[in-house]
């Protein structure tokens, strides 16, 4: 088995129809064994490119002939328990490979075929938020909003940023034994025993507002609302974060103080922000340097070994915490401007994304390079 991001051996293609099982299943193996999050299977005029996403960065993994791509997808397809003779109009599904964990599997028409992405999900049961290797103070003041009866904690990023791994780590740190825990999610990512799991379904109107509302009448403790979308469900979140829910959620933000931003312009009034936002936590991941061909000087990658992908080695994350204090809370509810909240932020202590890298680049952890291609040039100058 290849190192720490090494790109496993490609399975030789089948022969034989009779081989199309066992050949998917070393795919499947593989991949896994790459250390990659995502499969994809580009259909091309002539048959597939299948590539992997390793570290958060996509790369060419086996080309497949036109034959043995309609057998994968067909095999997949089946395994999914997706509609096989619908190739017109994407489809979602969930497939276990009998290694790690479950696969979400998405299609999607092209030109040239159905394009499939498989997330390669982990053993859900490691999800805690000891594993998420949070700074000190960000972990503590995370616990403890997370100790409340009630409130909102948010958890932002973009798309690729751990959120979702960051809201099924709380989870596992809630009792649910004596409280009733709920999630609404598009897709269910991981099944946790214990905790009611609804998976929203646009196609039969089943939105995120829909499954709240009916949520609401059944006495929930916690809900976890995998996304902030529309005007609505951001109200409805708020508004049962202040009347005795405890509520975890997610938006697509730059930054902590920008969640804030964002909920004013989705229509929720001041005020209620300020009651019921307990937390947000911004977040992003960056490549982890290899400890074994890093140069001595820090801020560098190496140049790549057995044990690593490229001079890095699994992913680290970058936080910025965001408390609701009283001062924040009162300019809120008067309707100060961006600028007059992130001065209240920072004389509150929040740590940025530019200094949590910052802190990373010269405790060795990352690189110049690999956060400024997740944070922008400007964000930590070399």
């Amino acid at each position: 088995m290849p190192g720490h991001g090494m790109l496993a051996a490609t399975p030789s293609l089948p022969e034989q129809d009779d081989q199309v099982q066992a050949w998917v299943d070393a795919l499947l193996a593989g991949a896994r064994a790459s250390g990659a999050s995502d499969l994809h299977i580009d259909p091309r005029l002539q048959g597939a490119q299948l590539r992997l996403r390793i570290h958060g960065l996509l790369q060419d993994w086996l080309w497949v002939p036109l034959r043995w791509q309609q057998r994968l997808v067909a095999r997949l397809k089946m395994l999914a328990r997706l509609d096989l003779a619908e190739q017109r109009l994407p489809q979602d599904g969930r497939l276990n490979d009998g290694c790690q964990g479950s696969i979400r599997i998405a299609s999607l028409p092209t030109l040239h075929g159905e394009k499939l992405c498989l997330r390669l999900t982990g053993d859900e049961q490691r999800l805690q938020l000891d594993d998420l290797n949070l700074p000190a103070p960000v972990a503590d003041a995370l616990r403890k909003a997370l100790a409340h009866p009630d409130g909102l904690i948010l958890i932002t990023g973009p798309t690729g940023s751990g959120k979702t791994t960051t809201l099924y780590a709380c989870l596992q740190a809630l009792d649910r034994q004596t409280r009733h825990l709920a999630t609404i999610e598009d897709p269910i990512e991981h099944v946790l025993p214990g905790i009611s799991q609804t998976a929203i379904q646009p196609r039969i109107g089943l939105d995120f507002g829909q499954v709240l509302r009916a949520l609401l009448r059944q006495d929930p403790d916690v809900m976890m609302v995998g996304e902030i979308r529309d005007p609505a469900t951001a109200e409805m979140v708020v508004q049962a974060a202040e009347t005795g829910h405890l509520v975890l959620s997610t938006l697509h933000t730059g930054s902590a103080l920008e969640a804030l931003t964002r909920l004013r312009h989705l229509g929720v009034p001041p005020w209620l922000l300020a009651d019921s936002v307990r937390l947000v936590l911004a977040q992003r991941l960056v490549r982890q340097r290899c400890p074994h061909c890093a140069p001595e000087l820090p801020g560098q990658a190496g140049r790549g070994c057995t044990h690593c992908h490229q001079g890095y080695v699994g992913r680290l994350g970058l936080y910025e915490c965001l408390l609701m204090t009283v001062p924040l809370a009162h300019a809120l509810q008067a309707g100060a401007e961006p600028g007059q909240l992130l001065e209240l932020a920072h004389a509150g202590g929040l740590p940025t994304l530019a200094a949590s890298a910052r802190d990373a680049i010269a405790s060795g952890l990352t690189t110049y390079d690999e956060v400024q291609r997740v944070l922008g040039p400007c964000a930590c100058p070399a």
